[in-house]
């Protein structure tokens, strides 16, 4: 798959989607769907390719045969981790390893394995992302999902947020902040810059009376909430050292089975994004956010390692303006010079996205999604993709001397309750259309 760049790209310009082919067999409709979907948002260059047990420098080198001009890459299926090792200043002073995806984001930085053990420990370069990555898996879910499973029903969770099914009022964030960083303001303070003064909850174990687990378990299920900051100390599977006096724990497990109305999270919270730490009883903390069946969510922004983002204040800015998830991170990463390079790789060379980067949190369909829609011929001055999207009915209707001719190459799709076509319709051999039936909802408060 190849889509060019249409002429309504301005935020995105092109998107690598890196599949692994063994799930793409089984998940074809669902995963070219989100290309669909991304193309007709952004309208920006989308390519697919398939892989199959490569190694991470395989998938680097893949990455970088298109990196002209790429803003990121996501990828779907269990693609191989890259592994990072240091003395971890961020947990203690003793050698580990960790799935580093900056060496992904990275594009131009020099990454070493001195011990030949296959795994990184010298890295050189200016720190800094020049594309963001992420990752729909839900291979490591424990035995709480199935691959193909997990994967089928998240994109059709997503599929319903860009085409309007998810309602996004663009009004409230969360950020809920345990004892140990109370007293850091930018905990406090930085979800401002996502909605605005006044549409947003900073709690902390001071400042709320009943701050503790029972409170942020009711507070995953309001839907004022949007985006939810957490600040908790954590393990791979659970929430620890929580509430007023650090004595509750909130297991991984409770999270999946416990309605989440958020879209998006930011966990500084050490492993929550390490997804390669599920075992078959336990699934990793931001799949429990986003992959279970009671959770709107879509994505989490966090860490594999100790350590996870902050300040959060750029981060937030860039979600405020509309950039993606994934943006927001890369320009987090180039506005931050303040700490060294050992602490650099201790705190912050774990951070990676698990969900889809490209959620947005202003995303409406408000300006896009019509009532109805009469076609008279084909424009084959778009890119080899037509989506036609309406809220009731699209006709095709060509005039008595003409035809609604789908160019050889050209995949048309028409996605209404109603589809009416009249007249002369012509899918040549080598063309391809789909009639989809949803229809696309204004789902934002103006």
């Amino acid at each position: 798959m190849n889509i060019p760049e249409s002429t309504q790209a301005d935020l995105l310009h092109k998107v690598l989607i890196i599949v692994d082919s063994t799930l793409y067999d089984v998940l074809n409709y669902e995963i070219d769907r989100y290309a669909y979907d991304i193309h007709y948002v952004y309208g920006c260059n989308l390519i697919m390719e398939w892989v199959n047990e490569e190694t991470c420098q395989d998938i680097k080198n893949l990455i970088l045969s298109y990196h002209s001009g790429l803003d990121g890459c996501v990828f779907f299926g269990d693609i191989v981790p890259a592994k990072y090792e240091a003395n971890d200043l961020a947990a203690d002073t003793t050698l580990k390893n960790w799935p580093c995806d900056m060496y992904y984001m990275d594009l131009t930085g020099v990454w070493t394995d001195t011990t030949n053990n296959h795994i990184f420990n010298l890295y050189s370069g200016d720190l800094k992302p020049e594309i963001f990555i992420g990752r729909i898996s839900t291979t490591n879910m424990g035995n709480l999902l199935g691959e193909v499973e997990g994967v089928r029903m998240y994109l059709n969770k997503n599929h319903k947020y860009w085409i309007g099914y998810q309602h996004v009022d663009k009004k409230y964030g969360l950020a809920y902040t345990n004892n140990p960083w109370k007293s850091y303001s930018y905990f406090n303070d930085s979800i401002v810059f996502l909605y605005g003064d006044g549409n947003h909850d900073s709690f902390n174990s001071d400042n709320l009376t009943s701050f503790g687990k029972e409170d942020y378990l009711n507070r995953l299920g309001d839907d004022r909430y949007e985006f939810i900051q957490l600040a908790s100390h954590s393990d791979y599977y659970y929430h620890c050292k929580f509430g007023k006096l650090e004595n509750e724990s909130i297991l991984g497990n409770v999270l999946f089975n416990h309605e989440i109305q958020a879209l998006g999270f930011n966990l500084f919270c050490c492993y929550a994004c390490r997804w390669t730490a599920a075992s078959n009883s336990n699934a990793f903390l931001a799949g429990d956010y986003i992959y279970s069946p009671n959770t709107k969510g879509l994505c989490v922004v966090g860490s594999t390692k100790a350590g996870s983002m902050y300040p959060f204040t750029n981060f937030n800015k860039s979600l405020g303006r509309g950039e993606t998830m994934g943006q927001a991170l890369v320009d987090w990463w180039r506005k931050k010079t303040q700490y060294s390079h050992d602490l650099e790789l201790c705190w912050f060379f774990g951070l990676t996205i698990i969900g889809d980067p490209l959620v947005n949190f202003f995303h409406c369909t408000n300006s896009t999604c019509q009532d109805q829609l009469t076609l008279t011929s084909y424009d084959s001055s778009n890119t080899p993709l037509s989506y036609y999207l309406t809220s009731e009915k699209i006709t095709v209707a060509p005039p008595a001397t003409g035809s609604f001719t789908i160019p050889v190459g050209d995949h048309c799709i028409f996605n209404a309750p109603t589809v009416e076509i009249k007249g002369e319709f012509l899918c040549p051999f080598g063309s391809s259309m789909e009639i989809l039936n949803e229809g696309c909802r204004d789902n934002c408060d103006e």
